[in-house]
């Protein structure tokens, strides 16, 4: 998986994390390559086991993935001393005229003056050269940022990221505003332009707050009224299953702290969410679940089991128009496999199906993001 810590994740992300109000104007300085049935394959693609990878102990899993961020939408009431009058003389008659002072504080969201309409707190970017509603983007083990497109069932080289640290990656959330926030394996995050991967910034994330190494990360708008965003993440710690053997927590969208949520029933999770503010764990053991979890205490809600789906060597998931996608190397041989789970019954027959609907994409996947801009619902 502009992290969606809001991603997003101060979801300006320099200093802020807030993802409201998209960037214009950007251009898309990478050459994309599209394959129908793949044949492209990532430059830095390998099939060893890494830092990102799933541990060769008996615990078996993926390394972290998605995710954003944006400043949560507040507004604070506008205060008023009062309006002022004074005496004011015409220069052409010598008359006094009453002039009137308004010394009302603006709101710190302000109507448009033209309309009265009070302005989308958190929008999304509409003239982004690689949108944010059409597709998920992946991250290779690699560095290397790819997109995938459900509808056509392909993936889209954007070009490998050009950052300051080793170029070995974990996990991955993207923003309301187009920017992936990337966490290495070294635990370092950078945010990087979706349409200029070669433009990489730290945005001063301190690694290893309370004790939390990597993590699957992903960017949850607040609520389905109030779609500013922040990062959500789950330590992979190692452990793959108990009770409260991990942490669930959010990244501040102001000060980059991590805020802690409540105890986690998996060490070995890939997290996504939605623009209506909802949480996803993808987590082992293998054969791996599909869990919602309540994203203010990091307790279960809901568990779907994914037979047959196995995290292999990396793993990463995301939500895209009402269903979920899972990228996986059960077979540990630097190729992922796509499989789709259709999570609201689009098709209307009363099952969630679950398919494998691409046996070899062109890259292992590590992590997955998508933008809460993204549609919740067929399109």
């Amino acid at each position: 998986m502009r992290l969606a810590f809001t991603l997003a994740f101060t979801f300006t992300f320099g200093a802020t994390l807030v993802a409201c109000g998209g960037d214009t104007g950007r251009a898309d300085a990478s050459t994309s390559v599209t394959t129908a049935q793949p044949t492209a394959t990532d430059p830095g693609a390998s099939t060893g086991a890494s830092s990102g990878d799933v541990p060769t102990s008996s615990a078996t899993g993926g390394s972290a993935t998605d995710s954003a961020s944006s400043n949560p939408g507040s507004t604070t009431d506008a205060t008023s001393a009062g309006p002022t009058s004074s005496a004011d003389t015409d220069p052409s008659t010598g008359a006094a005229t009453a002039t009137t002072t308004d010394t009302t504080t603006a709101d710190t969201t302000t109507a448009d003056t033209t309309t009265g309409v009070m302005p989308e707190a958190c929008p999304c970017p509409d003239d982004l050269l690689v949108p944010l509603d059409d597709g998920i983007f992946v991250l290779s083990k690699t560095a290397v940022l790819w997109k995938y497109l459900p509808g056509a069932n392909k993936f889209e080289m954007l070009g490998p990221i050009k950052c300051d640290v080793a170029p070995s990656t974990f996990s991955m959330g993207v923003d309301r505003e187009g920017y992936a926030w990337v966490q290495f394996s070294d635990l370092q995050i950078r945010k990087v332009d979706i349409t200029n991967v070669s433009d990489c910034s730290d945005p001063g994330f301190v690694p290893l707050q309370d004790g939390v190494e990597n993590f699957g990360m992903a960017f949850v708008s607040n609520s389905a009224e109030d779609k500013c965003d922040r990062i959500y993440g789950n330590h992979y710690n190692g452990v793959a299953m108990g009770k409260g053997i991990s942490e669930f927590f959010s990244v501040d969208p102001m000060t980059l702290d991590l805020v802690q949520l409540g105890k986690s029933d998996y060490g070995l999770a890939e997290v996504s969410g939605t623009g209506d503010g909802r949480a996803f764990l993808f987590a082992g053991p293998d054969p791996a679940d599909l869990i919602e979890v309540d994203k203010n205490t990091g307790a279960t809600i809901s568990t779907i089991p994914l037979p047959g789906v196995k995290t292999g060597g990396g793993f990463a998931f995301a939500f895209f128009a009402g269903d979920f996608y899972f990228f996986t190397d059960a077979e540990s041989d630097g190729t992922s496999e796509v499989t789709h789970i259709d999570y609201d019954d689009s098709d209307k027959n009363g099952k969630q199906d679950l398919k494998v609907v691409l046996q070899d994409a062109p890259l292992r996947v590590v992590g997955a993001g998508v933008s809460t801009c993204a549609p919740l619902i067929p399109q």
